[in-house]
């Protein structure tokens, strides 16, 4: 007799969407990634504008109104992507916590899955047991 477990469907869905999850959280990583380098290339970016403007404030002051702008529309930018960044790391702590949930009843299936294997394999073991007990009890009544 064959083993079948019979929440393998479920199991291997558990699976396939622990793997999904695993995917979503690496996309978020990376999108966050490109957000926290974009935030600190305008913030050095701002910093050396600011640098420029001082440079200029000393030898004139055609360049600061653009300087100026500049520097509000990349602290503009700046801010916007810090709560993108905050919006993102909050999606990524619940995609975690959805992962964790699935992870621990996908180990639960598994356990269990295992757990009713070893039931199998004794119950077979039990069941050889028994009919070598049978056939020995007929040889043993047959030769006497």
């Amino acid at each position: 007799m064959r083993f079948r477990f019979q929440l393998e469907r479920m199991l291997s869905f558990v699976r396939v969407r622990e793997t999904m999850k695993k995917l979503e959280i690496s996309t978020l990583v990376q999108k966050l990634n490109v957000l926290e380098d974009r935030r600190n290339s305008l913030r050095n970016n701002v910093n050396e504008l600011l640098g420029k403007q001082r440079e200029k404030l000393e030898s004139g002051t055609e360049w600061l109104g653009f300087l100026s702008q500049k520097i509000e529309r990349d602290s503009k930018e700046t801010l916007k992507i810090e709560r993108m960044i905050r919006k993102e790391k909050e999606d990524l702590e619940n995609k975690r916590y959805e992962l964790g949930v699935i992870s621990m009843r996908r180990k639960g299936l598994e356990s269990l899955k295992e757990k009713r294997l070893n039931e199998f394999k004794l119950d077979e073991r039990r069941k050889l047991q028994k009919r070598l007990d049978q056939n020995y009890q007929l040889l043993k009544g047959k030769a006497s």
